[in-house]
């Protein structure tokens, strides 16, 4: 993985106590990044954003814009802390546009492998935006949060977020699609800031890019409780959105 040391270095500048720092660099949680070909030169294809989805034959495309889809089996066991499964595929889709109206904007479709599927739209007068086909390379990258508190544990918190925020860019290329890890927070943290019930609340995706969702740098988040996604009820999973603002 990707060596800290910006981190360290921005944190020494600082002055922040070194102990504290190696302790906060502990909780860095891997995550599987995929960014578009140009970007991720080497990396395998694990997914692609925009064109059209790969439905399940006989199973109705959601009317809303298709975001992306993410091969599991393309992304190797230890790449992230997560329990996913090592097969099938994820297909993202929201309609950022008035994401806080219903329930409805938005929609996770896990395709067990073997499934039969082909790529289509959804049926109606007025289909959705089909975003530019892009694929997508996988690498492993570090995620920390960019935004902390002072705790007892960590006095210097919300200081060590801030050093993350000023120096990610250069351990982490980022990309449009994130897999595990910890989210880019713009407001409120959608796995620990959102009423969504007891369990223990991971980060399953993050998607957002320029001409991809609406508002200002936009995010959409999906969050699954760890059991849940070890058993694959992705009925279960709860989308968030974000942006700057």
């Amino acid at each position: 993985m990707t060596s800290m040391e910006p981190f360290r270095d921005e944190a020494r500048s600082r002055d922040l106590p070194q102990e504290e720092v190696e302790r906060w660099l502990t909780t860095v949680r891997r995550c599987a990044m995929l960014s578009p070909v140009g970007q991720a030169p080497g990396g395998p294809v694990a997914g692609r954003l925009g064109g059209l989805p790969p439905m399940p034959e006989g199973e109705p495309v959601p009317d809303l814009p298709f975001l992306a889809s993410v091969d599991l089996a393309a992304i190797p066991p230890g790449t992230t802390d997560l329990p996913l499964p090592t097969e099938g595929t994820l297909l993202f889709f929201a309609d950022t546009e008035d994401p806080w109206g219903d329930d409805d904007w938005s929609r996770l479709v896990y395709v067990p492998p073997g499934t039969p599927v082909s790529e289509r739209g959804p049926d109606g007068d007025w289909p959705p935006t089909v975003h530019p086909a892009q694929d997508l390379r996988l690498t492993t990258e570090p995620s920390l949060p960019n935004r902390g508190s002072d705790t007892e544990e960590f006095p210097h918190g919300g200081e060590l977020g801030s050093v993350w925020w000023k120096t990610c860019d250069q351990m982490q290329p980022g990309g449009p699609v994130q897999i595990g890890g910890y989210p880019w927070v713009w407001n409120a943290d959608p796995v620990t800031e959102h009423d969504h019930g007891p369990g223990d609340w991971v980060l399953l995706a993050e998607i957002g890019g320029e001409d991809l969702t609406e508002g200002d740098l936009g995010v959409v988040y999906w969050v699954i409780r760890r059991d849940d996604l070890a058993a694959r009820r992705f009925t279960r999973v709860r989308a968030c959105y974000d942006m700057v603002g």
